[in-house]
C-alpha cells in the first residue's frame, strides 16, 4: 500500500496528543480534524489535535475504526506516526471530510487482542530471562498475525520453551498489575538498564515505562492490559530460525 508524501501532508500541522499512551481503554473520543488530505475520491488522509488510534509500530498493527461527524463518515484503515504526528488514512463512507469537531472511535475488539498479545509479549520476555538466567535482545514483534517476538541467538530446546511457557501461564493465572509511568531519561537511566535493547531508545524528554507485577520495568510505546490476569492462557506454537543467529517465537492466546 503506497501513502503519499507523509511530509507535505503533515506539514504545518501541531504534534498530535497522543490519548492513547496514557488512556489505553478508550474506544471513543472527541477531536478536532485540523487537516484533511484527500486521496482520490474515496480516500483521504486525517489530521486530528487529539487522537486514541494507535499507529503501527513497535511490533503493534496501526488502530482501526471510524471517523464521523453528523456530515461525514471515514472508515480508518491506517494511523501512522511521522516526527509527533499521526496520521489517519481511510476511505470515505459517506460525504466530504472537512476540519472540525468530530468522533472516533477504534474497533475495540482487535485493539483489545493486540493489547492482550503486546502484553504477553513482555511476559514471554521475562519468562525467557528468567528460564535461561540471562538478559534477552529483543529484535522484532508483530502482534498480528502470525504474531511472534524475535530474539537475538538460538531458539531454546523444548524442555525450555516449555518451562517458559509453564511460567509464563502460572503468573497470568495469578494476575499481577501492569503499572505505566513517564520518566524523565536520567530517571529511567538507572531503572531501565537491564531492559531489552535500553541502549537502542532514541533521544527523548520523556520516557514511558511498562511494568508488570514482578517483573523488571521495560520502555515501551504500546497498549497493555491492566492485569496480566486478562491475557488467558499463552501457547508457544513453534520457533522459526531467522538470518543473523536469531530466532522468532510464535505463541497465541486462549481464553
Amino acid at each position: 500500500m503506497a501513502f503519499l508524501n507523509l511530509d507535505v501532508i503533515a506539514s504545518g500541522v501541531n504534534k498530535t496528543e497522543l490519548v492513547y499512551l496514557r488512556e489505553m481503554r478508550t474506544s471513543h473520543d472527541e477531536a478536532t480534524i485540523v487537516k484533511v488530505v484527500p486521496e482520490k475520491q474515496t480516500q483521504a488522509y486525517l489530521l486530528l489535535d487529539r487522537t486514541i488510534f494507535h499507529p503501527k509500530g513497535g511490533g503493534q498493527p496501526s488502530d482501526r475504526g471510524v471517523i464521523r461527524t453528523s456530515e461525514f463518515e471515514v472508515s480508518v484503515k491506517k494511523a501512522l506516526y511521522y516526527r509527533g504526528i499521526v496520521v489517519h488514512w481511510g476511505k470515505i463512507l459517506r460525504g466530504t471530510p472537512n476540519v472540525g469537531a468530530a468522533t472516533c472511535e477504534i474497533d475495540w475488539p482487535f485493539r483489545y487482542t493486540v493489547t492482550r498479545r503486546h502484553t504477553a509479549a513482555h511476559l514471554l520476555d521475562h519468562c525467557l530471562a528468567t528460564a535461561t538466567s540471562s538478559n534477552v535482545e529483543t529484535t522484532d514483534s508483530w502482534l498480528d498475525e502470525p504474531c511472534y517476538v524475535g530474539y537475538a541467538g538460538n531458539a531454546p530446546d523444548e524442555q525450555t520453551l516449555q518451562q517458559v511457557e509453564a511460567y509464563a501461564n502460572k503468573m497470568a493465572a495469578s494476575g499481577g498489575r501492569v503499572e505505566i509511568d513517564f520518566l524523565t531519561p536520567s530517571q529511567s537511566k538507572a531503572l531501565l538498564q537491564s531492559a531489552p535493547n535500553f541502549e537502542r531508545l532514541p533521544d527523548l524528554d520523556e520516557i514511558r515505562t511498562v511494568t508488570i507485577a514482578g517483573c523488571h520495568p521495560i520502555p515501551c510505546g504500546g497498549t497493555h492490559v491492566a492485569d496480566i490476569a486478562e491475557i488467558g492462557r499463552i501457547s508457544i506454537t513453534r520457533t522459526v530460525p531467522m538470518p543473523n543467529l536469531t530466532f522468532r517465537l510464535h505463541f497465541s492466546l486462549q481464553g
